[in-house]
């Protein structure tokens, strides 16, 4: 007998803490994080070699836990069109937006609200990184409830992530009191990047969160906040709302982003604007960051390696070994080692360089073939 098929997630039904929300996925970006599978033309969300659903596809299964795909915006660039196409089939041609150029996160969020604004006038947005690895949906879906609902009241909402440990890879956000779960907090302050000893007595005081990159407002309210804080970046795209689903929009946004400088969101409205607010995570987050990641992607076998792909390993402890079926990887008498193979090139590191990588991976994917680059 036949299973019956799941039945959709009834965000869509009368009552729902979502009726009035648009999602908005964030799908671009640069390939730089698992170099070299990931590369400039597959970035890390579309990633299909570490885990069996992409990290992209993932995502929008949890905002179909908010809402139903026509309410549902995926921002990206054009040369990705075929991977959204092919990994979310149930993506709406007119809900994809493609970024004419790169320009940072305050460009492509302005540029939905924008849309969002301008399709579903009063709507909430919820923006979210399509490439973090969340766990916990019943809770994930509790906690943007309830960042929709302070939405409504006005002002502009992120998603704080409660800090499991000192890391010094994230922001964080300063908040005004101990926060309870799942209850807003205001923002006082966002606050870069610490070394240990700052990220250690952040943790303890307690009134620190991690910047998780989920943000949740109602769009005009972006957009006065844009017109406000960055209005270099807000008045070319506010000029394309009467473009908006027609076909001179993509070369008028063109045009548009030709005009703006790369600026990020947190730091041209929200570190800016006076009404900013977070409601802390009750579900579990990572951000993917990069290969000290892999433990959550990928498990390790009784030696400590994380092994994808033909790799064969002889007195090797605690490595992570990636290549692919056609490429046989032989690894033999090292420890505590990333050697990965893909489609951009070939990595060979020791773990405890690997935070550092970025610098050498953009040498590597813009420059010139030829002589050996030292650092």
């Amino acid at each position: 007998m036949a299973r019956k098929p799941k039945r959709a997630p009834q965000s869509e039904s009368e009552g729902s803490p979502f009726a009035d929300a648009v999602a908005v996925l964030m799908a671009g970006g640069a390939g730089t994080r698992f170099w070299p599978l990931s590369t400039p033309d597959l970035p890390k969300q579309f990633l299909t070699t570490l885990i069996g659903r992409p990290l992209y596809a993932q995502a929008a299964d949890r905002a179909r836990l908010l809402v139903p795909w026509d309410r549902i915006l995926v921002m990206t660039h054009a040369g990705f069109t075929d991977l959204v196409r092919e990994q979310t089939p149930e993506a709406l041609p007119r809900n994809v937006i493609f970024e004419p150029m790169r320009r940072d996160t305050a460009a492509a969020i302005i540029l939905a609200a924008v849309v969002v604004h301008r399709r579903w006038p009063g709507s909430v947005m919820i923006v979210m990184p399509s490439d973090h690895l969340i766990s916990g949906l019943d809770a994930f879906r509790q906690t943007l409830a309830r960042a929709a609902a302070r939405a409504r009241q006005g002002g502009l909402g992120t998603i704080g992530i409660p800090p499991t440990l000192p890391a010094t890879t994230f922001g964080y956000l300063r908040v005004a009191e101990r926060p309870a779960a799942a209850e807003a907090v205001r923002v006082e302050q966002f606050v870069e990047k610490p070394d240990r000893r700052r990220a250690q007595e952040y943790v303890a005081s307690g009134r620190f969160l991690w910047n998780g990159g989920i943000f949740v407002w109602k769009a005009e309210t972006l957009l006065e906040a844009a017109a406000r804080h960055l209005p270099e970046v807000h008045r070319p795209l506010a000029a394309l709302a009467d473009a908006v689903g027609t076909p001179a929009f993509a070369a008028r946004a063109r045009r548009a982003f030709e005009q703006i400088p790369p600026v990020s969101i947190d730091y041209g409205v929200m570190e800016k604007a006076d009404d900013v607010w977070t409601v802390p995570a009750t579900f579990q987050w990572n951000d993917v960051g990069g290969w000290p990641a892999i433990g959550d992607l990928v498990p390790a076998d009784a030696d400590g390696n994380h092994v994808v792909g033909n790799v064969i390993l002889s007195q090797a402890t605690g490595n992570v070994a990636i290549t692919d079926a056609d490429h046989p990887l032989v690894v033999a008498g090292i420890r505590d080692c990333i050697i990965v193979h893909g489609p951009g090139g070939t990595l060979a590191c020791h773990k405890g360089l690997a935070e550092g990588l970025k610098p050498l991976v953009q040498r590597a994917t813009s420059g010139p073939p030829g002589q050996p680059n030292i650092i």
